[in-house]
């Protein structure tokens, strides 16, 4: 895979914290309990690759039916009917077929993928992704072989996993060492408040703030403050 610079995360305030976004090709484990933004995060990704940077996408759902999925995010003004229509994006419900397996969800991916030409990947989420495969050395093997079939196409993918309250591990244990990049949203309270706050936890060849930054779910979507959160 040749080099080819970085693109747009597509959400307000992080490029400003990644040296310009994502590395084109990497692979994106966002991680967060229930309600931090981890599917609004997600769809920002793939609509503003879209809209502003005109780079297609696909939006794989295992846990959420995509009617459900666009009647939600237009909340926020994220069109994915429209976009759909439009031929920029593709949204892909497998709450059936992820029962399956691996090999009929990897084909199915792939081959949304290379019917629009799509550069930008979205799995959410991770866990249900990886439901039906057996044990830790599977898991670890089916991530590897994944990873490289999206690099191989110059792919930037972005993957969700949910991390249970008191969990000390993310999802399986190993995703966040197969992933590029690892970003965590998290729910704290401050002065009786919740409140959602960021953290870079790990970017490959990128000096990115390794500080909290405050997470703000506004009418328009997930926007990142500059500075960092001091609770």
């Amino acid at each position: 895979m040749s080099f080819t610079g970085r693109i747009s995360t597509g959400i307000d305030g992080l490029d400003d914290l990644t040296e310009g976004g994502f590395i084109r090709g990497d692979v994106i484990l966002v991680v967060g309990g229930t309600g931090t933004g981890k599917t609004i995060f997600s769809t920002q990704f793939i609509c503003n690759g879209a809209t502003r940077h005109g780079e297609k996408g696909v939006y794989v759902s295992f846990e959420e039916d995509h009617e459900t999925l666009k009647r939600n995010m237009l909340k926020f003004g994220f069109d994915l009917d429209k976009l759909e229509h439009e031929g920029m994006i593709k949204v892909l419900d497998l709450l059936v077929l992820r029962e399956e397996g691996f090999e009929a969800n990897i084909h199915t991916i792939l081959e949304a993928l290379k019917e629009i030409d799509a550069k930008r990947l979205v799995i959410d989420s991770l866990t249900a992704f990886l439901f039906a495969c057996g044990g830790k050395f599977d898991y670890r093997m089916i991530m590897h072989l994944f990873c490289k079939m999206l690099k191989m196409r110059n792919i930037t993918a972005i993957m969700t996993c949910s991390i249970p309250t008191g969990a000390k591990t993310i999802g399986l244990g190993i995703e966040e060492f197969v992933a590029d990049s690892l970003i965590v949203l998290e729910n704290v309270i401050d002065n009786l408040e919740l409140k959602t706050r960021i953290l870079i936890r790990k970017m490959r060849s990128t000096n990115h703030s390794r500080k909290y930054h405050a997470a703000v779910i506004a009418q328009s979507g997930l926007k990142i403050m500059p500075f960092p959160l001091v609770l």
